[in-house]
């Protein structure tokens, strides 16, 4: 039994190195950047660890924020299992992946996901407030102008980045988020 674990552990490992190597050569530089807030997105995409019926129904809520502001959202959400959880009602703009849409290192293969990273978005949001490869992945492709997540030593991609380490709750999250896309200032000529 050790050597199994042993073995699957090395395994995993592998397949970890492998995913962090293919995503620092991800990195989208290639697209347009820009600095958007609530008065001058045309589009938003919210990315998000959707385990829980809690974090869906306070991403659906932001969703519904969002949208009060006449601004296009589509939502995606990983779920960490092999199966999508019951509590996902099938909703305008919220899709979701699980475990059996990844390849064997972790990258997401659904088709819904492709269209997700090459949605010109103006804002992409990243709710997550752990580390999962996918999420990773989508918001390292994404041709989005202006990324938003929460702030990481490690090197990532957004372009703002908000440090939540003294609160990692998920409503305070998005309440800095609406703070500071309230109050930044833009200068873009779309």
């Amino acid at each position: 039994m050790f050597q199994i674990n042993f073995v699957l552990s090395i395994i995993v490992k592998i397949k970890e190195k492998i995913g962090s190597i293919i995503l620092k050569n991800k990195r989208n530089n290639s697209r347009k950047r820009g600095v958007y807030n609530f008065e001058t997105a045309k589009t938003v995409g919210i990315i998000l660890n959707a385990n829980s019926q809690f974090t869906f129904e306070t991403a659906r809520d932001f969703v519904k924020y969002i949208q009060s502001f006449k601004i296009e959202v589509l939502s995606l959400g990983f779920v960490d299992s092999v199966e999508v959880l019951n509590f996902y009602s099938r909703q305008i703009g919220m899709d979701y992946f699980s475990k059996k849409n990844l390849n064997w290192y972790g990258k997401p293969k659904n088709p819904k996901v492709q269209e997700f990273i090459q949605k010109d978005f103006d804002i992409l949001i990243d709710l997550s407030l752990n580390d999962y490869f996918p999420i990773q992945y989508i918001t390292a492709s994404s041709n989005a102008k202006f990324k938003i997540g929460r702030f990481k030593n490690e090197s990532a991609c957004y372009d703002l980045m908000i440090d939540i380490s003294e609160n990692k709750k998920l409503d305070f999250y998005i309440e800095q988020i609406k703070h500071y896309l309230s109050i930044l200032k833009t200068n873009n000529n779309d």
